[in-house]
């Protein structure tokens, strides 16, 4: 014990003398270097590139000569001093703050440029100041590691005014270098007078513990003149602590440090806990032997039992993971039977693959139900059009809630195209009303249910039951296609395979007038009645018969027809959809309203574009024939109804078409080119007035109005004017 209280003192005593003297170099160095910064900062103020020029509204875009220097110039005093983080330039009368890797921005906050306003305020030109830091809504003057107080000088150029000020932000990181290794194993905190952390990282986090104690231990002895190395005690530890004060026009700061004197100590304490350590690892290595004889005397039993209980637990694990697995490997198992990919077991081994998942077989049939979803786009704006596997997952989820209720044992397939498969295990009974009625009773519950929960139109088709499990994948698939019997028109329908397969009641009807009169418009340009035969094709066919297989079956004829007619029109169709196959599209829509969009959308209004740009095309050739053709006869009685039978068109179409292409009317441009010709003659030849008028096609008298009124001076005066 002598030892440890001995060699910890004089530890302590030579750690506090280590540290008063770095602390002394260390401060030293940070004044020479800040009295540098000020002195080259002074210099640079009277620099030319601050000059009264930069008072006046520059374009900066245009002034790049000016710009370059003036960025140039800040680089480079931001890199004569280490401590410096960024060099700054405002001008006030522009409100600009100008840096050498930010350029030049508009201080658009109010309380920043109030902040920068106060800088050129007082008397003195160079000084320090700690208000530009709480700026922190200028993101340009709050750099990462910034340092509280920034060096200000302001300047004024040739005059006396004060226009700006060069604003000079020193960084934490630069400056705490000096004093590096005086943190390793305490903590250092470098503050004003007042007992603010000149550090935004300390500010930000907040004081811990220790640098609060510090802090206030330092600012006391200070304030009563103690100074020197002191002995700072914390958290039951003992800290040399030192401080250092500078002072810089006016302002003060103080670097305070506190290092753990423990590990100086720890030698000492090492050795004084070694000796202890060796007494008592002899008392221990007694007792270990004990145990340890003890010990392998029972060990063959306890590996016994550790091994059997290690088995238990592996089974336990097992059991655990299976049981946990099984519906998801039923899930699969079913999924691959309904398609039709097991097909390689015999009814024996499919029958015992069931009764693995819990199925057992024995006296028991299977009865197949497929539900289709539809209405996607009128459910209330519940869904989007591509909800449709979330739409699938919500019906999947009602259905095996509502199967459940009636069936003890069922099996819900998503097919993730808003239809469900559901395969439902009743017994054999040789009398099947009872369960087809109870079957029946479930699908309207089904369909009642999503009906009122996802506003959704339901078509379920009820297959024929099952016993032999190889059969299952061609029932579903019968199924399945039953469904596009279903009525559309009915909000719910139920469809029996065994009802509604051998009583081949519908009747296929198909709109030919409507037809005609949707091609003839389309043909023609009317956008409007081609739509409104469309309308009323699809409205003529969902009335007639309701059944989705024939309203597909009339919808892939008409838009073969309309094909027809565009090829026959000359249009390359294949080329037109980019190769993209329409009847494949439109056997993907269920829906007579989609299929009324998809018709229009996609097959109507890009066939009316296309038709009115070959128009349109047409036209334009034959008004430059028209336009050439005035240009050639225009000293003959040529008129715009004469041109309209040259050309096969109306005179009234040919007039808006030569006005949209030329920007004035026919007559107008006849006009134009004949006075044209007359100036060229009046002034390269000698003709009379009389005969040039012959010959641009006028009478005399009359071309002599003409002429001034287009030109403002008669003839006679215009060949004077330019003889």
């Amino acid at each position: 014990m002598s030892l440890y209280i001995l060699g910890v003192d004089r530890i302590e005593t030579q750690v506090n003398r280590t540290f008063e003297i770095q602390l002394d170099q260390a401060t030293r160095q940070v004044n020479e270097q800040l009295t540098q910064l000020e002195v080259t900062l002074s210099q640079w103020a009277f620099n030319p590139i601050f000059g009264t020029r930069l008072r006046d509204k520059l374009n900066w875009g245009q002034e790049l000569e000016l710009a370059n220097n003036l960025y140039k110039t800040l680089i480079i005093m931001r890199e004569t001093n280490p401590l410096i983080a960024e060099v700054y330039l405002y001008v006030e009368p522009t409100n600009k703050l100008i840096t050498g890797s930010g350029g030049v921005n508009a201080v658009s906050d109010p309380v920043a440029s109030k902040a920068l306003h106060n800088l050129l305020q007082g008397e003195k030109d160079m000084y320090w100041t700690s208000t530009l830091p709480e700026l922190t809504k200028v993101d340009i003057l709050a750099p990462k590691q910034s340092f509280k107080y920034t060096l200000v000088h302001r300047i004024a150029g040739s005059i006396p005014e004060k226009y700006g000020a060069i604003i000079v932000q020193l960084n934490t990181d630069k400056i705490g270098t000096y004093f590096k290794d005086f943190g390793d194993a305490g903590t250092s905190l470098l503050i004003d007078s007042q007992g603010d952390s000149l550090s935004t990282q300390v500010s930000k986090r907040g004081y811990t513990p220790l640098e609060t104690s510090l802090k206030n231990t330092v600012l006391q002895r200070l304030e009563k003149q103690n100074l020197g190395t002191f002995i700072l005690k914390d958290n039951n530890r003992r800290y040399s602590a030192s401080f250092g004060t500078i002072s810089r026009l006016g302002t003060h700061w103080i670097f305070a440090t506190a290092t753990d004197v423990s590990q100086f100590s720890a030698p000492v304490v090492i050795m004084s806990r070694l000796i202890l350590t060796v007494s008592l690892a002899g008392i221990l290595a007694a007792i270990l032997l004990a145990w340890f004889a003890s010990k392998r005397l029972y060990r063959p039993v306890a590996k016994l039992i550790g091994e059997w209980q290690g088995l238990s637990e592996e089974r336990q694990l097992l059991q655990t993971k299976v049981e946990e697995q099984l519906p998801t490997l039923m899930e699969s198992f079913m999924l691959q039977l309904v398609q039709g990919r097991l097909y390689y077991l015999n009814e024996k081994e499919l029958a015992h693959r069931l009764a693995y998942y819990g199925w057992d077989m024995d006296d028991n049939q299977v009865a197949i139900l497929v539900l289709q979803l539809s209405g996607l786009d009128n459910a209330e704006g519940k869904f989007k059009t591509d909800d449709e596997q979330l739409v699938t997952f919500a019906a999947a989820n009602i259905v095996n809630e509502l199967t459940k209720l009636r069936f003890s044992q069922s099996h819900i397939i998503n097919f993730q195209d808003l239809s469900v498969g559901i395969l439902v295990k009743i017994p054999r009974d040789p009398v099947q009303t009872t369960l087809k009625l109870e079957l029946k009773q479930l699908s309207a519950d089904i369909c009642s249910a999503l009906h009122q929960t996802l506003h959704l139109q339901a078509t379920l088709c009820l297959g024929q039951l099952r016993t032999e499990l190889g059969l299952i994948p061609d029932t579903m698939e019968e199924a399945r296609r039953t469904l596009k019997y279903g009525n559309l028109t009915n909000m719910n329908t139920l469809l029996d395979m065994e009802e509604l397969i051998p009583r081949g009641e519908y009747t296929f009807f198909y709109p030919f007038e409507i037809e005609k009169d949707l091609i003839h418009a389309m043909r023609l340009g009317q956008e409007e009645d081609a739509i409104r035969f469309a309308e009323r094709f699809v409205a003529e066919l969902k009335n007639s018969d309701g059944v989705e297989l024939f309203l597909h079956q009339a919808m892939a004829q008409l838009l073969g027809n309309i094909q027809n007619a565009l090829l026959q029109a000359g249009f390359h169709v294949y080329a037109f959809y980019e190769g993209q196959n329409l009847f494949e599209e439109l056997l993907g829509i269920r829906q007579s309203p989609d299929m009324l969009k998809w018709l229009i959308h996609r097959i109507i209004l890009p066939c009316m574009q296309e038709l009115d740009q070959s128009h349109n095309k047409s036209l334009s050739k034959r008004v430059e024939t028209i336009v050439r053709l005035v240009d050639e006869k225009y000293m003959t009685d040529i008129s715009l109804e004469a041109c309209a039978d040259l050309i096969g068109i109306h005179i009234s179409t040919l007039s808006k078409a030569f006005k949209t292409a030329t920007g004035m009317t026919f007559l107008d441009y006849v006009l134009k080119v004949r006075i044209e010709a007359s100036q060229k003659l009046l002034i390269e030849t000698d003709l009379k007035i009389s005969e040039i008028a012959e010959m641009v096609g006028y009478q005399h008298s009359w071309f002599h109005r003409v002429f001034k009124k287009y030109v403002g001076i008669t003839p006679t005066e215009y060949r004077e004017k330019h003889s």
